[in-house]
């Protein structure tokens, strides 16, 4: 049936494209629902300019409507996918995948841009492999610091030179719009735990009995990274089937689904740039579980350059070991007794690094238009 149906959107693809070659176009690929918010402020900035959008997906799940009249065109994961990006035709195909080039998914011939945006405000030189961005053309940075890595990449791996713009990141423009303010559920914790390439990940090591403790004294959401929705798929199946009757408990797949953000006190994680948003938008404390460090570039010290999530978890974290955890109840408490408004520090970190949300969609589709002439 996905064959068939990614077929089907393969030949809407192709009417489009013969139909209307000359028409000021910009296409999009999302690898699913999790990813759609990324891309939603651009959409609504490209519909403004009186830019078309054709956007495409992985994911059966994302074929909802978009900005009323833009319709998500299915083209699954398979042979079908390999076929639409090796065929493709366009000015510019946006898309927030890694590694384009280095695995199935190829750069068409036919394609004369493509451009990629970030998914999360960590740095780029440790937590991405070391050749994830070599074959993209343009670059929309969140802020210098992600620009000043990629530069350093480049020298390193002597891989091509990209044009690189910083112009902040859209999805804080898109969170700080759906913002509820008083919202908070007393006794409500987050865990957000991150995803690693290793089969040993928090959530797979210490999820199972860190939910257990907490939904002792509290309610606790689980908040997956997208990624874990595959790399722990059978651990994540024992924990909703274990904990899915607790009234307390929710287990939060859809990304797309951000109120468990906001009706949280605290959020508890172990790296990754969820804590940067999270402190940013809801200026709420964050607690670090201390288990293992997310490296997918075992050369990422040869860049000379702290990480911004290293840099902000020292400064506005609390980080505990693993054998804390059968505190976390008490340490939860005390963290949220003697947390002080970071409203201004959290603003100055932001600030220093340059990193904006405001306008962010719309600096980056004048970009697109300078560059690509639409």
């Amino acid at each position: 049936m996905s064959f068939f149906r990614s077929l089907k959107g393969y030949h809407t693809y192709l009417k489009i494209s013969k139909k209307n070659e000359t028409t000021k176009r910009v296409c999009i690929y999302s690898e699913g629902l999790n990813y759609r918010n990324y891309f939603i402020e651009i959409i609504e900035a490209l519909k403004r300019e009186k830019i078309e959008v054709l956007y495409f997906t992985s994911d059966t799940k994302d074929l909802e409507l978009i900005c009323e009249n833009i319709k998500p065109i299915f083209i699954g994961k398979g042979i079908i996918r390999i076929l639409f990006f090796t065929t493709l035709k366009c000015q510019l195909m946006l898309m927030t995948l890694t590694d384009l080039g280095n695995h199935e998914i190829k750069k068409s011939k036919n394609c004369k841009n493509y451009a990629y945006i970030f998914h999360s405000l960590v740095s780029a030189h440790k937590t991405y492999n070391k050749d994830a961005f070599n074959n993209y053309d343009i670059i929309f940075a969140n802020g210098d610091y992600q620009k000043r890595e990629l530069i350093k990449l480049e020298e390193i791996n002597g891989s091509k030179i990209k044009k690189i713009f910083c112009t902040g990141y859209p999805y804080l423009e898109f969170l700080q719009k759906q913002r509820i303010k008083k919202s908070d559920i007393p006794n409500n914790i987050l865990f957000a735990p991150s995803w690693s390439k290793q089969n040993d990940s928090l959530l797979d090591k210490h999820g199972f009995h860190l939910i257990s403790l907490i939904l002792k004294k509290k309610n606790i959401t689980l908040r997956p990274h997208p990624q874990s929705l595959i790399k722990s798929k059978k651990k994540l199946e024992l924990i909703e089937k274990k904990f899915s009757d607790n009234k307390n408990f929710l287990l939060n797949k859809n990304i797309f689904d951000i109120k468990p953000i906001f009706q949280s006190q605290i959020l508890i994680t172990d790296n990754g740039g969820m804590a940067l948003e999270y402190a940013f938008i809801t200026r709420k404390p964050v607690i670090y579980i201390n288990y293992k460090d997310k490296i997918h570039n075992e050369q990422f010290k040869k860049v000379g350059l702290d990480t911004i999530e290293d840099n902000f978890r020292k400064k506005f974290g609390l980080v505990i070991k693993t054998d804390q955890i059968k505190n976390l109840n008490d340490i939860i408490d005390q963290r949220i007794k003697d947390y002080k408004n970071l409203d201004q520090d959290v603003e100055t970190f932001f600030r220093e690094n340059k990193i904006e949300f405001k306008n962010s969609s719309d600096k980056i589709v004048e970009i697109i238009k300078e560059e690509i002439k639409l």
